[in-house]
C-alpha cells in the first residue's frame, strides 16, 4: 500500500496540470467567440489552429513529463538492467505537426554497455539529434522530392527548421522499395530507358539513367498515358544492377510466359542495349525522337535531304539511303558538317535493325523524353544547382518510387536502433495522469461556471458533463 501513495500523488499532481491545460484552452476560445464582431472565417481558422495547436503541445509535454517520472521512479526496473541517473532535467526540443515541443527528460547512464541514453526519448520512438518528428519528417520528405530543401521547410513548417535538416532526412532514406501486387497477363510490355546529364557540386556532370516499364498507352483525346508505368532510377549503381532491378519488376509483376515481346525503348547506347541480355523476348526500337534528332543534327543546312532521309529510314530503303548520303556530304559546305554527316550515317546504320521493326512489328512509339523531363529534370536539373552525389543518389530513387506510386512512409526514415521499451505497468502508471479526470474534478473547471451564455457554452457544459473530452 505505501508503495502506491506516490504513484497517486503523481497522478493528482499531473491531474492538476491537465485540468489547468484544459481550463486555458476553454478560456482561450470562449473569450474568442464572446466578442462584440463577427469573427471572420479565416480568422477562426487561423485563431482556433493557433490556440489548439498550443493545448494539445501542452497535453503532449504533460504526458512526456509523467513517462519520465514514471522511469525515474521504477528504481527497481532499471536496477536489473544496470540503468542509473546521470542527470535530470536535460532540454529537448522537437518539430511536431503541432508546432515546436519543448520538454525535459532525465539522463541515464547504461552501466552495462557503458552508453548514456535519454530513456523518455526511446520509449516514445525519438531518435537522437533528430530536429522533427517522424510525421513531420515525412511530409517534409515528399514535399522535396517536387521542390527545393528550402521550400519545403517553408511550406510544411514555416521555416522554423533549416534546409539542412530537410536534406538530412532526404539522405537518411532507405528501402524506397515498391512491392508487386498481383501478378498481371499481358502479351506486350514496354520499357523506355533514357538518361538525364544532372550538375554535380565539384562542377562536373553525372548521368543519371531512367528506366521505365509500362503495358502501352490510352489516349484521352490527344492526350496519352502510360498504363501502370514503373520506374526505376539511381546514380552510382551498374547497368547490370539497374536491369538486374528491371527484370525482377517484370519477374515479380507478370505472367512471363503469357508475354510475347518486350519493346525496349531508346537512343541506341550501349548501356541500354545491354537490356537485350536480361529481358526475355526483348527487342531493341531506336525511338523516332532521338532518330530525327540525329537527322536533323547533320542535315540543318539541307533540311529537305534530311527529311528524305529519314523517310528512307524508316521505310528501310537501304539504296536510298546511301544516295542521300553521298549527295548531302557533296553539298557540304565545310569538312565540319561532312563529320556530322558521317556521323550521322554511322548512328543509324549501328541502329539500323531497331528502326527496321517500325515496319515489321507494331512495337509502338515511346515517351522517353517525357519520362525523363517529368520524372528527373524538373527537380534534378532544370534549376541552377549543383548536386552532392549522396543527394543526387536519394532524390533520383526518391523520385522514380514516388512517380512509380509509392508513398513515403516513418519505415523509410527510422533506424529502428532504439533499445529501451517501456513495461505496460510504466505505460498504465504515465497514463493513469491523464484517466483521473473524474467528473467531480470536471466540475471544478471555473469558465464552466462564470455565467457566459453563448452557443459554445452548451457543447462546453456537456464537457463538464462527462458528454466530450478535453
Amino acid at each position: 500500500m505505501h508503495q502506491n501513495k506516490p504513484t497517486k500523488r503523481r497522478g493528482s499532481l499531473v491531474n492538476n496540470i491537465v485540468l489547468q491545460k484544459c481550463e486555458e484552452f476553454i478560456s482561450e476560445i470562449s473569450d474568442f467567440f464572446y466578442s462584440d464582431s463577427v469573427r471572420k472565417l479565416e480568422e477562426m481558422e487561423t485563431t482556433l489552429k493557433e490556440i489548439t495547436d498550443r493545448f494539445i503541445l501542452s497535453l503532449m509535454t504533460a504526458y512526456l513529463a509523467s513517462l519520465d517520472q514514471a522511469i525515474v521512479k521504477d528504481k527497481a526496473g532499471r536496477r536489473k538492467k544496470g540503468i542509473v541517473i546521470e542527470q535530470r532535467k536535460v532540454k529537448r526540443e522537437i518539430y511536431t505537426i503541432f508546432g515546436l515541443l519543448i520538454f525535459y527528460r532525465t539522463y541515464f547512464r547504461d552501466k552495462r554497455n557503458q552508453e548514456y541514453v535519454y530513456l523518455v526519448d526511446q520509449a516514445v520512438g525519438l531518435e537522437s539529434y533528430k530536429r522533427v518528428s517522424g510525421t513531420v519528417a515525412v511530409e517534409l520528405v515528399e514535399h522535396a522530392q517536387e521542390s527545393s530543401y528550402g521550400e519545403s521547410s517553408r511550406h510544411v513548417t514555416g521555416e522554423a527548421i533549416s534546409r539542412q535538416t530537410v536534406m538530412n532526412r532526404v539522405h537518411s532514406l532507405k528501402n524506397l522499395k515498391i512491392e508487386p501486387a498481383e501478378k498481371r497477363s499481358v502479351n506486350i510490355l514496354h520499357v523506355d530507358a533514357d538518361e538525364d546529364h544532372v550538375p554535380l557540386q565539384n562542377g562536373h556532370n553525372a548521368v543519371v539513367p531512367l528506366i521505365c516499364i509500362y503495358e502501352g498507352v490510352e489516349y484521352n483525346g490527344k492526350r496519352g498515358r502510360c498504363i501502370n508505368p514503373h520506374y526505376i532510377s539511381s546514380y552510382g549503381k551498374t547497368t547490370e544492377e539497374l536491369w538486374l532491378e528491371a527484370a525482377d519488376w517484370i519477374y515479380s509483376s507478370y505472367e512471363i510466359d503469357d508475354i510475347e515481346r518486350i519493346y525496349i525503348h531508346g537512343d541506341g547506347g550501349l548501356w541500354i542495349k545491354e537490356g537485350l541480355n536480361w529481358l526475355p523476348k526483348a527487342k531493341m526500337v531506336l525511338d523516332k525522337y532521338h532518330l530525327w534528332k540525329s537527322i536533323r543534327s547533320a542535315t540543318r543546312k539541307q533540311p529537305e535531304d534530311g527529311k528524305a532521309l529519314y523517310s528512307a529510314v524508316l521505310n528501310d530503303d537501304r539504296k536510298a539511303f546511301n544516295r542521300i548520303g553521298k549527295q548531302l556530304i557533296k553539298n557540304a559546305a565545310s569538312d565540319a558538317e561532312i563529320e556530322k554527316i558521317k556521323e550521322c550515317q554511322k548512328y543509324l546504320r549501328n541502329n539500323w535493325k531497331a528502326i527496321k521493326i517500325y515496319r515489321e512489328e507494331a512495337c509502338g512509339g515511346s515517351c522517353t523524353e517525357g519520362h525523363v523531363s517529368h520524372v528527373l529534370s524538373s527537380r534534378l536539373s532544370s534549376r541552377p544547382m549543383g548536386w552532392s552525389k549522396k543527394g543526387l543518389k536519394q532524390m533520383a530513387e526518391l523520385r522514380a518510387y514516388c512517380y512509380s506510386g509509392g508513398r513515403v512512409r516513418l519505415e523509410h526514415l527510422q533506424n529502428n536502433q532504439l533499445k529501451y521499451s517501456v513495461s505496460k505497468k510504466l505505460a498504465k502508471i504515465a497514463a493513469n495522469a491523464f484517466n483521473g479526470t473524474t467528473a467531480e474534478k470536471r466540475g471544478n473547471v471555473t469558465i464552466l461556471n462564470r455565467g457566459k451564455v453563448i452557443p459554445l457554452f452548451h457543447w462546453l457544459n456537456g464537457l463538464r458533463n462527462g458528454n466530450g473530452v478535453c
